[in-house]
């Protein structure tokens, strides 16, 4: 009973790795895996594993899956790690493994690759796949051009419903997405949209120009950038958005998985780029690579911290005098930043979501003025009260609540300023935000207390 149970297919499905399993076998991959279970893991799991092996170590096991099931793998690793392990492999068999992959996925991959590389694996590609793959590596990877699937269920106006449901039948593995059905006409211009449940709720004899809709809506040309693709299909909550040219006809389909990588992508990216590190690098990437990304950031960071020490070098005699002041300093510091990384953050998610219209930064600005402001008398006026506690002094006390209220007002004004500008000069809102504003933060905010501090306290 125990043999037939542990053969039953579905036990073996479920005997499948998990990724702390798999990390066991690191030292050793190849000799210690048990390969018919590595074929059973979900293609995620395996690739996230494989990224922590060296291209060689990937390549052997590559080898002992199926190029069906080494096509999933490389289709759930970053691209980069793919298109390494893709290119140490035969042509002929890298050529199999492309073939069987998604087109938008498989452009991807091959986008990586070097000319010479490039060339020579599609020579090896059917045909007709290779001509599909070439039209997809024109669009730029950051457009909907470069990130929509060719492979589209497309029906006829006047074809019947049967008609319609044949060739679904004989079209079915080539493609992805079966909720949205796009109608063309005869040369190819889309003109409607329906779905695989309004074909089998309808009479089989009706014509599909009866049962479409012609209000296609949120159609958009290749050349729109990938993240207003998504943030337009999160809107609306649209399985899938049609992709043509500019005669409207239909190129291809962004699917909602597609949304999904794009979005995690931009979210990954916005978060590292604010703080200077590189908006494509990981953990696994070399040293080398890291370094190039962080240091010209680091530098300028450098730079701001030293534009930091002068000012306080030339308040040191009142420093000197009042060592209440040094003990402060790092407050003001510290909460003018805070102040302004939470307007900082909301301003950037605000963009990155295209909630900005036009007209809106003036308000905006003026909004988080008014927030900088409020904000500052009542964390400033308790400031203040803890720093005469403390100091015993009033006027420690009233330095303190003047600093915190000047301090966090400009930070609220500051932080709404610096991403809106860089949006205005093309540059990426989230690219390093955060360095800029502590820069202005800490040497506006501690200029603004050592002046205050030197006039109340040490003057005569």
């Amino acid at each position: 009973m125990l043999d037939f149970i542990q053969n039953h297919p579905i036990a073996k499905q479920l005997d499948q790795y998990t990724l702390d399993e798999l990390d066991e076998h690191l030292e050793n991959p190849l000799k210690s895996l048990d390969l018919e279970k590595l074929a059973r893991t979900s293609p995620y799991i395996v690739g996230n594993f494989l990224e922590r092996l060296t291209v060689d170590e990937r390549r052997n096991i590559l080898r002992k899956l199926s190029n069906e099931r080494a096509s999933h793998v490389l289709a759930e690793m970053d691209v980069e790690d793919s298109a390494e392990v893709l290119g140490a492999m035969r042509e002929f068999r890298a050529a199999r493994i492309i073939e069987l992959m998604d087109a938008d996925d498989a452009a991807d991959l091959i986008g990586q690759l070097d000319e010479c590389s490039k060339i020579r694996l599609l020579a090896h590609i059917h045909p007709e796949t290779a001509f599909a793959l070439r039209k997809l590596l024109r669009y730029d990877p950051n457009t909907a051009g470069g990130v929509m699937n060719p492979a589209v269920a497309t029906l006829r106006q006047s074809w019947t419903l049967n008609e319609a449901l044949n060739d679904i039948r004989q079209h079915k593995e080539k493609v992805e997405n079966l909720y949205d059905l796009y109608v063309l006409d005869d040369k190819n211009r889309l003109v409607g949209i329906t779905s695989l449940k309004d074909l089998v709720f309808s009479q089989p004899t009706q014509r599909i120009s009866d049962i479409m809709r012609t209000n296609v809506r949120n159609a958009c040309l290749p050349e729109v950038d990938k993240e207003t693709v998504a943030n337009t299909m999160a809107a609306y909550n649209l399985f899938s958005i049609p992709v043509v040219d500019e005669k409207n006809r239909l190129l291809g389909i962004v699917t909602h998985d597609d949304v999904l990588d794009i979005v995690q992508e931009a979210a990954t990216a916005d978060l590292q780029q604010l703080h200077g590190a590189g908006a494509d690098e990981s953990i696994h990437d070399t040293v080398w690579y890291s370094l190039k990304k962080r240091n010209p950031w680091l530098l300028i960071n450098l730079l701001t911290a030293c534009l930091s020490a002068f000012v306080i070098s030339k308040f040191g005699y009142a420093i000197e005098r009042m060592t209440w002041m040094a003990a402060f300093m790092t407050v003001i510091a510290s909460i003018g930043g805070n102040t302004g990384a939470q307007t900082l953050a909301v301003a950037i998610r605000g963009l990155a979501l295209d909630e900005f219209r036009k007209g809106d930064g003036i308000f905006i600005c003026a909004k988080e003025l008014l927030k900088g402001a409020l904000n500052g008398l009542l964390v400033g006026f308790l400031g203040g009260l803890l720093a005469m506690q403390m100091s015993n002094n009033f006027l420690m006390g009233l330095t303190v609540f003047l600093s915190m209220a000047l301090t966090m007002l400009l930070s609220g004004l500051v932080a709404a300023i610096i991403p809106l500008v860089l949006k205005r000069f093309r540059f990426d809102p989230a690219q390093s935000s955060y360095i800029f504003l502590t820069a202005i933060t800490d040497v506006a905010g501690l200029f603004i207390f050592l002046a205050i501090g030197t006039r109340l306290l040490l003057s005569k």
